[in-house]
Order: structure tokens, then C-alpha cells, then sequence
């Protein structure tokens, strides 16, 4: 299970033919784990799987723990420790320590109602929180497991006990998704000196790449997008280039002018452009429409002259240096490209440094300085 949707999917799935499952969630880790937080895995009564938190004998721990969650309905939190694991020997190198938390999921209760709920969210491209009581103290007033879902900054299903809780989770609750990554945050009780523990599970939508132009350096550049789980959109106002033969891998393909195109694309934070046109003069009409709009990344490709040739262009019409400066150009991780398939990788890799963070230097990065410069002094050339 890839991302949010496909395991709602397979819950929602679940529970139609089950009465009961378990879900063991990664919550938080120590050191290098074999997964991610937020990593799941749903195991069924007859000890089926789906989904992944890491393998090997700390899994195992984690599959007997949900087969007697189903049988008590108790959730608890299985504590994997792979710092003792490594050695010659091991078929791994992690070594980190993993907070994994099991609960029960019932279809008589919320359970289908939630992961259709979620799944409803996803589709409409609204980010969606799953949040559930990890950790507590003796004697707080919420019990362990309770669960809740905001979307939009507002509770959508569940609730919790503890008014005071509720009302600082959802103040928490835009904030995480900003931060775009599932966390734990821990709130103190002044009444009862304890503590809580809740588990932000954020399940967004899947992100959109927009590939502008239909040539040679597209083909590679809808596989690497594709492989890193993007929804891929072509867009040419070339059916002979835009087609599904030549773009097996795109879900979307958009026969139009560019500008029409973007008549009916929403550009949103979980958009990633890359301009890969047949001329400048294409990069600047798409961006004209496109650069005081939130994307998360917006890239075109081109040589140093013709990346500034643009920007001078857009600056005289009155766009900021700041807003131009947003565009990663020229366009990818300074890895010395040469063929199509190199350049697509080397962009790949740049929407990954922007999506999941990094420090990895792009080419945009080492030419933005001068830029500036440049820019800012009204030069004819860099």
C-alpha cells in the first residue's frame, strides 16, 4: 500500500467482508528504522496482510500483537527495538527503534464509516487527519484508541471525551498539515498533571505533475513521475506528440493550447509544474498564469541565457524578482545530465528534494545569487 487512499481502500474493503481487523501504525521512531512514520499495516482475523512496518522479527512481534487486539479489542503500542539486530550476518542495517501502535478497526462502529470518510476527502483533493489517542496518563479522561477525523480544520467524525483535548487538537490541526507529515504531539493536563499522546495521521491527496510540452525529454519525465506515485498530466497542443500510445504511464493527457489547458488545471500546494516546451515563448505564456499561484514546484528546463531571456521578459511586464525566483531554472540536481532519460531522473530527483525535503544542490540553487544580481541591476545578460 503506497499512499492514504490505497490503504482506506483495502480497510474500507476489509471491513466490508470482516467484522473486525488490526491496524499497526508506525508513530514514532528512533534512529534509522526499515520504514517511515505513518507506515501501516492491516491484518485480518485469518492473519492476512496488507501493507508493510518493516519486516523481519519485528514484524512478527507486531502480527501477534493485532491477532489478540482482535480478540480483547484493547490497543496497545509494541515497542520494536533493531538496535541489537545488527551484525555481520543480518540481512538488514537498520538499527533504530520503532513505537508501532495496534488497534482494532470495527466495522459496527466508525471503521467503514471513517475510511469512506477519508477516502471522500482524497477524492475531492482536501487533505484529511486521522487522530487517535496513542499514550496516556493514569487517570486522563480519554481512552486509549479513541479516534477522530478533521478535514479542513474541522471534525468530521468521531470526537473526543475531553473537551479541552479536542480543542487544542484541532488548534494543532492545520499546522500538521502544513508541516505535511504525520507526527505525535503531546498535550499536558493541568487538571490531572498527566499527559496525552495523540497520533496525527495525515493522508493528502495524491500530488499532480503538470508536464508542459510533449517532446523527447517528456517521454522519461511521465515514467519518473509516475514511479514517484504523481498523478502525471501531459499537456501539448500536439495530438500527433500528446497521445496515449507515445504516454502509456500519464493518467491525464490535455490537447490544448497552453493556456486553454490551464483554464481547467487547478494549480494548488500539491501541484509540481515542469515546463519542457518547444520555445520560450511557451514557458512565458504558462507562466504568466501560473506564477502568483501556490505550486509547490514549478521547474523549466532551458539553457542559463535562455532561463534568464524569460525572467527579464516577465520582470519588464511587472512579475517580481521573488516570485520569478521561485522557478527552479535551469531545471533539475546538478548531476552533469546529458540524454532525456538522465535530465528526467535529475528532475525526479528535484521534486523529491521539494516534496520530502533535502539538501541536495539543484542547478537553480547555484545560478539563483546571479540571477538576483543581475535582475535587480536591469542587465541585458548574465
Amino acid at each position: 500500500m503506497s499512499g492514504a487512499a490505497d490503504f482506506y481502500t483495502s480497510l474500507r474493503r476489509s471491513l466490508q467482508v470482516e467484522q473486525q481487523v488490526a491496524v499497526a501504525t508506525i508513530v514514532r521512531t528512533r534512529g534509522s528504522s526499515p520504514r517511515e512514520v505513518g507506515a501501516r499495516m492491516l491484518i485480518r482475523p485469518d492473519g492476512a496482510t496488507d501493507g508493510t512496518v518493516g519486516g523481519g522479527c519485528g514484524e512478527a512481534e507486531v502480527w501477534r500483537a493485532a491477532l489478540e487486539v482482535m480478540a480483547d479489542e484493547q490497543p496497545r503500542m509494541v515497542v520494536v527495538d533493531l538496535t541489537n539486530d545488527i551484525g555481520l550476518n543480518t540481512d538488514g542495517v537498520c538499527g533504530g527503534i520503532m513505537d508501532i501502535f495496534v488497534e482494532p478497526w470495527n466495522a459496527a462502529s466508525d471503521g467503514q464509516d471513517l475510511s469512506s470518510a477519508v477516502l471522500e476527502a482524497i477524492a475531492e483533493r482536501r487533505a484529511a487527519l486521522t487522530v487517535t489517542v496513542v499514550a496516556r496518563s493514569r487517570g486522563v479522561p480519554v481512552a486509549l484508541g479513541q479516534r477522530a477525523l478533521i478535514v479542513d480544520g474541522k471534525l468530521r467524525r468521531g470526537s473526543f471525551d475531553w473537551p479541552d483535548l479536542e480543542a487544542r487538537v484541532l488548534a494543532d490541526a492545520p499546522a500538521v498539515v502544513v508541516d505535511g507529515r504525520s507526527q505525535v504531539r503531546t498535550y499536558g493536563s493541568l487538571a490531572t498533571a498527566g499527559q496525552v499522546s495523540v497520533f496525527f495521521d495525515l493522508a493528502l491527496p495524491r500530488p499532480t505533475l503538470i508536464v508542459f510540452g510533449a517532446g523527447h525529454v517528456a517521454l522519461p519525465m511521465a515514467h519518473v513521475g509516475s514511479l514517484l506515485d504523481f498523478e502525471v498530466v501531459i499537456v501539448d497542443d500536439r495530438a500527433s506528440f500528446a497521445s496515449a500510445d507515445r504516454f502509456p504511464s500519464a493518467d491525464r493527457i490535455v490537447v490544448e493550447d497552453f493556456e486553454t489547458a490551464l483554464e481547467e488545471l487547478p494549480i494548488t500546494p500539491s501541484t509540481y509544474v515542469v515546463l519542457v516546451t518547444r520555445g520560450h515563448a511557451h514557458d512565458v505564456r504558462v507562466l504568466r498564469k501560473i506564477i502568483s499561484k501556490p505550486a509547490a514546484y514549478i521547474g523549466m528546463i532551458g539553457s542559463r541565457r535562455r532561463v534568464y531571456a524569460v525572467f527579464k521578459l516577465l520582470r519588464d511586464e511587472g512579475v517580481a524578482v521573488d516570485d520569478l525566483l521561485r522557478i527552479h531554472a535551469p531545471i533539475g540536481l546538478d548531476i552533469k545530465t546529458e540524454t532525456p532519460g538522465e535530465i528526467a531522473v535529475s528532475v525526479g530527483a528535484e521534486l523529491l528534494k521539494v516534496r520530502r525535503g533535502g539538501d541536495a544542490a539543484s542547478m537553480s540553487d547555484i545560478l539563483r545569487p546571479q540571477y538576483r544580481y543581475s535582475l535587480t541591476r536591469g542587465d541585458q545578460d548574465v
